[in-house]
């Protein structure tokens, strides 16, 4: 089955709109510059998953959820929360993602 094609340059667009830096994407997943989250496409169109890292406030987690979803509406693109994640550095210099659900 084909994936349709993820629409990158609009998650981009978004991001950069309400003040955030697409510092990485690779695969499936979007990294923002401050690391406070971080996208995860679905395997259709334009549905992403938000994902919290575990480090982030609650208050700026709140106001990050407000702000992205309804805009993100606005762009035809869906974000669901999701829960949250922990980044961990590796010996190798590869960096090791968890994800745990709401």
């Amino acid at each position: 089955m084909e994936h349709a094609l993820r629409p990158l340059g609009a998650v981009v667009q978004l991001l950069e709109e309400l003040g955030h830096e697409v510092t990485y994407a690779y695969d499936d997943l979007v990294f923002v510059n401050d690391n406070d989250f971080l996208l995860q496409f679905e395997n259709t169109g334009p549905a992403l998953n938000l994902f919290f890292n575990q480090k982030c406030l609650k208050q700026n987690a709140d106001n990050i959820e407000q702000s992205i979803i309804p805009a993100a509406d606005r762009k035809g693109l869906s974000i669901v929360k999701k829960g949250y994640y922990t980044l961990t550095e590796q010996a190798n210099e590869n960096l090791q993602i968890e994800f745990f659900s709401n």
